[in-house]
């Protein structure tokens, strides 16, 4: 049979694994020799250009996998296909594998859903596709006008490898996922991971191997998509070791890998190995979701906040990876109030970026399963974000979106953090109250930067002294961008400024972006021509005017 198997990502820099694993689950145990084809594209390409491609391939089977940032652009292209062409279409994922009659019952052109580990179960579905169905685990169809569901069965077994030939030529340097544990030890009530199977980990030679085989791809990021890191200690030791031992000779110096860890349970042994990584090699993200106790409490997430805290700060005095930390609004038991506290405690320990989310009542999940424990309101269209709880009302979260958004840009992408670190440090305005009240005068309104430097010092400059505002905005404009416009208010004319800039530019390099900080009598100078710091910002070095006397003379 012609098989398809697709995925749509959310960017073409993303490189799906799912559809690679289904092909590698068919390879290895189909009884069958299929003609399998992996087709990927985006969520913003074009549906009909996609699904006239798949129709073009005259396949037998087409099957998707299906998340909540693409499944309303899956359905779409599964019904032009249908319209166009004869065949048999089966979706899985955790998108419809926890809802599978629902899906069945609603989209008539759908024939099949598969729930469970695809490896497995999307060979045994090829395997049985003219027989006997009711044989083949986790799968949904219709039959004599009835809906039959089959129970899921475990496995325990590491999946074949999805990284073959095929997959490394249509990778091109987009960012690789590797998957080296499935399940997770914890069970968060807003999450899956620890749903869907018991924690379990896949065949380490196995897994140093494809390591080795991802980073000489060409990619310069392999995200590991495992829930928990660090859930096994010795285990993460090891991996982290097998990296450092091989970065630069068979790991090119130049790739990043990405880890989800669970910061409060880091022990000494795995935090020496991680102060002793190639600066850029590891970058981290730990969601805490909350600070709050009670809360975490109420979710069923087990987390040791001080310890919690404790590791961050460790991570981020080691200065050689990125830090990336998660909160989440909209959880059980916590207000404004709360969350402010959380995010007030998150922003103080400096990481390289500080995610603000709002909570998803994903399918399958008991947040959205068990709705006397957890009320609140969410959108049902994906990805179903909360839209108000008992503690947070509508307005709140709205008011949150806007603090989201004002984060993102003055603080997670790097370009306005000495204007933060005074308005914080030096006037005394809560990190929160900075983001809301800003975030909230913006309003979402997008606009270009040298704009929204100017709106950030119309809304401070009656907050504080303005014209060191203007100066720690001019500083920032100068680290963020090669190419930023400077708006007028920010300039101030001097001779000194010409005199100063032919020093730098002929005594380090034309890519000099210079500063007169009249408040320090001090000269700023950022070297543009050097990469991005972890903070994904140009380093600048502040300079004694008086001790540069030869910069003066006329």
């Amino acid at each position: 049979m012609k098989v398809i198997i697709s995925c749509l990502n959310s960017k073409f820099i993303h490189a799906s694994l799912s559809p690679w694993c289904l092909a590698a689950g068919v390879r290895e145990f189909s009884k069958e020799n299929h003609d399998v084809l992996v087709l990927e594209s985006t969520i913003n390409g074009d549906t009909e250009s996609f699904a006239r491609k798949i129709i073009n391939e005259k396949p037998d089977i087409v099957a998707f996998s299906c998340y909540i940032w693409n499944i309303t652009k899956t359905l779409e292209i599964c019904r032009l296909i249908k319209e166009k062409h004869n065949c048999k279409i089966v979706l899985g994922g955790p998108e419809v594998a926890y809802r599978p009659k629902n899906v069945i019952e609603r989209y008539e052109f759908i024939d099949f859903v598969l729930s469970g580990e695809g490896e497995w179960t999307f060979p045994d579905f090829l395997n049985n596709i003219n027989g006997e169905l009711s044989s083949v685990s986790g799968l949904t169809y219709r039959q004599n006008g009835e809906i039959i569901v089959v129970p899921e069965k475990e496995y325990n077994a590491t999946p074949p490898s999805p990284f073959s030939e095929e997959f490394f030529e249509k990778l091109d340097g987009r960012i690789a996922y590797i998957e080296t544990a499935r399940g997770c030890p914890y069970r968060c009530a807003f999450c899956l991971s620890g749903r869907c199977s018991p924690l379990r980990f896949f065949d380490l030679e196995r897994v140093k191997e494809d390591i080795i085989k991802l980073a000489s791809s060409g990619t310069q990021t392999v995200k590991f998509v495992d829930r928990t890191f660090n859930a096994n200690e010795r285990r993460a030791n090891e991996i982290l070791l097998f990296i450092k031992e091989n970065y630069g000779k068979k790991i090119p110096e130049n790739v990043c890998f990405h880890f989800e860890i669970a910061g409060d349970i880091l022990n000494l042994s795995t935090l020496e190995i991680l102060s002793s990584m190639p600066y850029g090699a590891v970058q981290l993200e730990i969601g805490m979701q909350s600070f709050n106790e009670d809360v975490l409490k109420a979710i069923d997430r087990k987390t040791n906040t001080k310890k919690l805290i404790e590791n961050i700060k460790k991570l981020i005095s080691f200065n050689n990876m990125h830090i990336h930390i998660d909160l989440i609004a909209g959880l059980t038991g916590e207000n404004l109030e709360s969350f402010k506290n959380s995010f007030n405690i998150g922003y103080s320990l400096k990481a390289h970026m500080l995610q603000m989310g709002f909570l998803k009542l994903l399918y399958g999940a008991d947040m959205r399963e068990n709705s006397e424990k957890y009320p609140c309101t969410f959108n049902n269209e994906p990805p179903y974000e909360v839209t108000s709880t008992p503690c947070l009302s509508a307005d709140e979260i709205k008011m949150l979106k806007n603090c989201e958004d004002a984060l993102d840009r003055l603080y997670n992408s790097g370009r306005f953090l000495f204007t933060l670190e005074y308005l914080t440090e030096e006037v005394g305005i809560s990190p929160f109250d900075i983001f809301n009240d800003f975030g909230n005068s913006v309003n979402g309104n997008k606009m270009k930067l040298c704009d929204y430097a100017q709106k950030l010092y119309d809304f401070f400059s009656t907050k504080c002294d303005k014209e060191i505002l203007r100066e720690k905005i001019l500083c920032d404009l100068l680290c963020s961008s090669q190419s930023v416009q400077i708006p007028e208010i920010f300039k101030t004319p001097d001779p000194l400024y010409k005199r100063a800039k032919k020093h730098f530019t002929e005594n380090i390099n034309k890519s000099v972006k210079i500063a007169i900080i009249y408040s320090e009598n001090k000269i700023f100078a950022v070297d543009q021509s050097k990469k991005k710091n972890l903070y994904n910002r140009f380093e600048g070095k502040f300079y004694d005017i008086n001790k540069l006397k030869d910069l003066f003379t006329s």
